[in-house]
């Protein structure tokens, strides 16, 4: 049974101190980001948040499907109009991760110690060197939509081979982890952040850069009809680019799916 998010957090949400101006919960969609592209079609003020129990057609990045059985994540995707020139525009995706990063951070930390959580450019969440979330952003002249589909409990999930080396937090944490608790604090933290790289993308980035475990690995970067880019992961361009040492020069990398190689992996 699809279980929405309280109604009692809803209203705090909406109606309290964030810009968050609307948040719809479906049981099922094919996408959050079609819903939100819709929503932002018809003019919804931003932040405006489009949630789901399940969704059937979740796209990821370059192209594939995002899919997960209801009440194991939090699928949400959110509609917003930053004034940003087109240089800092090609960085909010690093913004999302960074936002996702923090909150889910302040989840599972238990104690004094600090949990692994980083982020493999440009938008993937690792926790314990494993995949926990997913970022897709995409612009449209109506808004830019940014998609998060986030593991929150696959414990005893049996998951196809594509995700085997998947996890999720209640799997790092060894506990339930509320997924309505988690977007609250995804709403209030990005409520801060984003007001933040709005003024001073440059400073986002430097959060980004000290969360980023591409850097300094040895990557494989392949993209669609291209042949693959190699070499050591150097560092985050202004624009977001990732910047590779390859054996012809320093590159910057603006798409394209990232492999940790290991020596293993030649």
């Amino acid at each position: 049974m699809s279980q929405p998010p309280p109604e009692a957090l809803v209203r705090s949400l909406v109606d309290g101190p964030s810009r968050l101006s609307g948040l719809e919960f479906h049981p099922e969609v094919a996408s959050t980001n079609a819903v939100a592209v819709e929503a932002a079609r018809r003019g919804v003020a931003e932040i405006h948040a489009v949630a789901a129990d399940v969704q059937t057609a979740g796209r990821g990045r370059m192209g594939r499907v995002w899919q997960a059985p209801a009440g194991t994540s939090l699928l949400v995707s959110l509609v917003l109009r930053p004034r940003v020139d087109e240089a800092a525009l090609a960085t909010l995706p690093l913004l999302v991760g960074s936002v996702l990063a923090e909150v889910v951070t302040a989840h599972l930390r238990e104690g004094p110690d600090e949990p692994d959580v980083a982020l493999k450019w440009p938008n993937d969440l690792l926790v314990g060197g494993r995949k926990a979330a997913g970022i897709l952003v995409e612009r449209h002249p109506e808004a830019a939509i940014a998609g998060i589909g986030c593991n929150v409990d696959w414990r005893g999930l049996e998951r196809p081979d594509d995700l085997a080396a998947a996890t999720s937090l209640a799997e790092e944490a060894g506990r339930a982890v509320d997924r309505w608790k988690l977007l609250a604090g995804l709403v209030g933290v990005l409520d801060r952040r984003y007001v933040e790289w709005q003024d001073d993308p440059a400073a986002t980035l430097a959060g980004y850069r000290a969360r980023c475990a591409t850097i300094g690995q040895d990557v494989r970067v392949e993209r669609p009809g291209a042949a693959p880019t190699t070499g050591r992961a150097t560092g985050i361009a202004a624009d977001g680019r990732l910047l590779v040492a390859t054996a012809a020069g320093e590159v910057a990398v603006d798409a394209g799916d990232v492999v940790h190689v290991r020596p293993a992996d030649g």
